[in-house]
């Protein structure tokens, strides 16, 4: 049901794994993306409704990500958080959301935040 799609991208493929098992074990339907070029395919295809966009992939960063999906109708109002294990400052965090990020979290942010997060956008 696509109501409850979340996307999540990251490189790091176990820290994907087990975002992902949590996540589904709260009934959403869970993609993964291992990069940029792919979470742009897979946001553009199956319509997500909630995604958590790792700032440093392989192939570009999760600004330049965001930026291509704003552009597209169908994913221009998707909320979007980044994540990263870098400290972010405040003037960081105002650009990340000037791009188009409604958020970005610590990936060291417990389950329950992250759960508590996505339930807030994922009806």
């Amino acid at each position: 049901m696509s109501s409850q799609r979340v996307l999540v991208v990251d490189d790091h493929e176990n820290l994907r794994t087990l975002v992902t098992l949590f996540l589904g074990s709260r009934g959403y339907e869970v993609l993964e993306a291992a990069n940029g070029a792919d979470a742009i395919r897979t946001a553009i295809t199956a319509d997500p409704k909630f995604i958590l966009l790792d700032l440093r992939l392989t192939d570009m960063t999760g600004m330049e990500v965001v930026r291509v999906l704003r552009t597209v109708s169908l994913t221009a109002r998707t909320p979007i958080v980044g994540w990263t294990a870098d400290d972010v400052s405040e003037s960081h965090r105002e650009k990340l959301l000037r791009t188009g990020f409604i958020d970005c979290l610590q990936k060291s942010v417990s389950f329950t935040e992250l759960g508590t997060l996505v339930e807030q956008f994922v009806q």
